[in-house]
């Protein structure tokens, strides 16, 4: 991709959008997004929807600026993204994939993986935030080593702190990739309760989700082989 230009990319204050997205795979003759549009308001929760291959990651890589479109255009405030901003916008952005990434190390290295000058007041408030804070009460506290990809923690309790770890970026975009897909229902809420806090915060995006997210969603986008198919608020309709 082009190299940085050095510009600065402001966190945007009323929307992030797409016009006319499309992204065309190589060896692939139907495109994994055609002619999408889609403006998110800053500080909304977006959940995508529908079945595998539909496009939903693809474009959640757009806007997080991991993709460039090949035909379209993301927009910032109703400004075009260029080639040249695309690595800045990225420091804008948080993505948590669906399996969480931990390393052996203490859950105070884990957490400045993303922010190395984040203060103890700093992870402390992240951690609350991402319903993560029974981490504090650990007898070791953040020096708890958490063993290879974590495994000294549940499953659920991985996802929250790697959720806490994206929050120490202060993202403009937070991306959570199935982020409760695999976990038990006290956990599943545990997550949704902790997005849901965020809303206003920064804008979100949620992959493939179904259950508490997505009642919680301002909006939910269906995607169907690389098109929007529907767009329903369920707040709304509440």
């Amino acid at each position: 991709e082009p190299a940085s230009d050095g510009t600065v990319v402001a966190a945007p204050r009323r929307t992030i959008a797409l016009a006319g997205v499309g992204v065309v795979y190589p060896g692939r003759a139907a495109p994994a997004l055609d002619g999408i549009d889609l403006i998110l308001a800053v500080g909304s929760l977006t959940v995508l929807t529908g079945p595998s291959g539909a496009g939903k990651s693809t474009l959640a890589d757009v806007l997080g600026g991991l993709l460039a479109p090949d035909a379209g255009a993301l927009l910032l405030d109703g400004r075009n993204l260029e080639p040249g901003e695309r690595i800045a916008w990225r420091e804008q952005v948080a993505y948590v994939q669906q399996e969480p990434v931990l390393f052996h190390a203490s859950l105070r290295d884990n957490l400045r993986w993303a922010a190395p000058e984040a203060s103890e007041a700093a992870m402390a408030d992240a951690l609350r935030a991402a319903s993560a804070d029974f981490a504090l009460a650990l007898p070791g506290g953040l020096d708890t080593v958490v063993g290879d990809a974590g495994r000294q923690l549940s499953g659920g309790e991985r996802q929250r702190i790697v959720l806490a770890r994206a929050l120490l970026r202060d993202p403009a975009l937070l991306i959570l990739d199935e982020p409760a897909s695999a976990l038990d229902p006290a956990n599943e809420a545990a997550i949704a309760a902790a997005v849901a806090r965020l809303r206003g915060r920064m804008t979100i995006v949620v992959i493939g989700h179904r259950g508490p997210l997505t009642e919680a969603a301002d909006c939910t986008v269906r995607l169907e082989a690389g098109r929007i198919a529907a767009t329903h608020n369920p707040r709304a309709a509440a």
